[in-house]
């Protein structure tokens, strides 16, 4: 979902570093340069990132896709193995790629590669699974891995800890980290998003208030969107209201579909008015189909 993409895609561009350590396990690498992936001709995901990075004294690529959820439209094997041959092609340099799952019950069957052939004809092709779940969420709390620390709730908690004392203990090593209040607020705000997918919201309700998270620019924006979807969401129902007043033996459910796509509060103020005059649900709908055409 898109508000997880995003903030995960502004973690790992800020803390770029911190997530090269974690996909090669190892503090001997370093981040040249954040590559731009938009322009690829396979499709990449918001969550997609990649990096030009320098890695036992060789500048390697390194390409990063995380996962809330198991892949659903196209194996995960398909599409890592995608994403590297159009970044070798592009660059020229060995690519390696991870896939980060961020649910707990994601990617436990994810078989890390893909091959067919034999030693005459084939392919063997083989990538990092990282499943957050796994790992043991303490030693990242104890570490300098400032970015990091939105995602240790889907770690491993200790086990001496309940739920609300392991979730507590992030956000107190969150609020204490070193940085400027801007990025606290952010990474505060990702530790409630992020550890909203294993736990329910009202743990961080209870931890973390509003006024914590109001500096991050992450928050403006969540409310600015949830400000605009409460105007959509009026206007949808007001034309369908209008349609089931002017018409109430038609269906209406077409309409709703229909509507439930549209983003622009111009087009649905337009749409309110031509509800008013139409002489017929069907011809609201043939009216809106030649409109998008």
């Amino acid at each position: 979902m898109a508000q997880y993409d995003e903030i995960v895609k502004h973690l790992m561009d800020r803390f770029a570093d911190e997530f090269a350590m974690l996909s090669f396990d190892t503090t001997n690498v370093e981040v040249l340069e954040t590559l731009d992936t938009e322009q690829q001709t396979v499709k990449v995901h918001r969550n997609d990132m990649t990096f030009k990075v320098l890695w036992n004294n060789e500048t390697v690529i390194l390409h990063i896709e995380a996962q809330t959820q198991d892949s659903r439209d196209k194996p995960m094997p398909l599409r890592v193995l995608a994403y590297a041959g159009e970044l070798l092609l592009r660059y020229e340099l060995p690519v390696y790629s991870v896939v980060l799952y961020l649910s707990s019950n994601a990617g436990q069957t994810d078989p890390g590669g893909y091959s067919y052939g034999n030693d005459q004809f084939g392919l063997y092709h083989r990538y990092q699974v990282i499943r957050l779940a796994d790992l043991e969420g303490e030693s990242y709390l104890e570490s300098a891995s400032v970015g990091l620390l939105p995602f240790t709730p889907l770690m491993k908690p200790p086990v001496d800890l309940n739920t609300e004392g392991w979730l507590q203990k992030c956000v107190e090593r969150t609020e204490s980290a070193p940085v400027d209040s801007q990025t606290r607020s952010t990474l505060l705000y990702a530790l409630t998003t992020l550890g909203s997918l294993n736990y329910d919201p009202n743990l961080f309700q209870k931890l973390i208030s509003e006024g914590m998270m109001q500096e991050s620019p992450f928050y403006e924006i969540i409310m600015q969107r949830g400000i605009e979807r409460g105007a959509l969401q009026v206007y949808i129902k007001n034309i369908q209201s209008v349609l089931t007043e002017r018409f109430p033996l038609s269906d209406t459910t077409p309409v709703a579909e229909i509507l439930e796509s549209i983003q622009d509060l111009d087009r649905l103020s337009e749409l309110h008015r031509k509800a008013v005059q139409t002489s017929s649900v069907e011809t609201f709908l043939q009216e809106i189909e030649k409109s998008e055409k």
